[in-house]
């Protein structure tokens, strides 16, 4: 997945609340996350809890901590995005501008022609299949990038 964690659907019009609507749609990520996120107020703060079970005192300038942490991990984690993106999207263009339509194209092509006609299958062996061949094929890792974004 190599789209922004804040913008899954890049057509959506809801620019700063998209990524709410995404996040619910996982039901069963959005409760975890959520029952995750509840029960460190109860262990860290009901006496009962914290003191007796846990062996430990309520945290406060921590959360400063915390909230460091999850603004780099996110900052982190789009970033990494951001740079997958910008590193496939030059990949895909240099393989386009060589006539290259993929890694797939390339090594298996040999096993993906039925021609009984030796010749014909030496050019595609060699990347000389016929232009409406290639288009195709260049079609097709265009539909498989953008499936992968």
């Amino acid at each position: 997945m190599r789209r922004s964690f804040f913008r899954m659907q890049p057509k959506s019009k809801k620019y700063f609340t998209q990524w709410i609507h995404d996040v619910w749609r996982n039901q069963f990520l959005f409760w975890a996350i959520m029952a995750g996120f509840i029960t460190v107020f109860p262990v860290l703060y009901i006496p009962v809890i914290n003191h007796v079970v846990f062996k430990h005192t309520g945290i406060s300038w921590e959360w400063a901590i915390v909230l460091i942490e999850a603004i780099l991990f996110f900052a982190g984690i789009e970033t990494w995005k951001w740079g997958k993106r910008i590193f496939f999207r030059r990949r895909a263009a240099k393989l386009e501008a060589a006539g290259v339509s993929g890694l797939q194209h390339n090594m298996f092509s040999k096993f993906l022609t039925m021609s009984e006609n030796p010749s014909q299958e030496r050019a595609v062996e060699q990347g000389l299949a016929g232009a409406g061949q290639q288009q195709q094929d260049v079609e097709m890792q265009g539909q498989r990038i953008e499936q992968a974004q």
